[in-house]
């Protein structure tokens, strides 16, 4: 698989119908998550663990990729997303933000997060 399209099957597939075992072929034995101000080291164990603890907080959750821009180098995928949840409570929830992902040999081994924003791409 080309690194876009680990990335698209991480977000539609992985986390849009909580495909776990998707999961678990797509991330890296370790995945560095990069956030302003830290980065944290999480086993392929606990990056899927990820997945299954936020299904456990909603009963819909769907991941629209409004921007995907893949490099050159078949590495790094900048995606702009934006996710719809329903929480357990009803209530409906949106959030944004953009992401970038740096794939080898077909897994995910780094993602970079700007952290996400409640609302809406306008």
């Amino acid at each position: 698989r080309s690194a876009r399209e680990v990335v698209e099957a991480y977000n539609l597939v992985a986390w849009n119908k909580q495909d776990l075992s998707q999961a678990e072929e797509l991330l890296a034995d370790n995945v560095i998550r990069h956030e302003v101000g830290g980065a944290r080291t999480l086993t392929r164990a606990q990056a899927v663990r990820r997945i299954a603890d936020t299904w456990e907080t909603v009963t819909a959750l769907r991941f629209d990729l409004n921007l995907v821009v893949a490099g050159e180098d078949d590495e790094h995928v900048a995606i702009a997303y934006q996710a719809t949840m329903t929480l357990k409570d009803g209530t409906d929830h949106n959030i944004g933000s953009i992401e970038i992902f740096h794939v080898v040999h077909g897994r995910i081994v780094e993602v970079y997060n700007c952290g996400h924003q409640p609302g809406t791409w306008e």
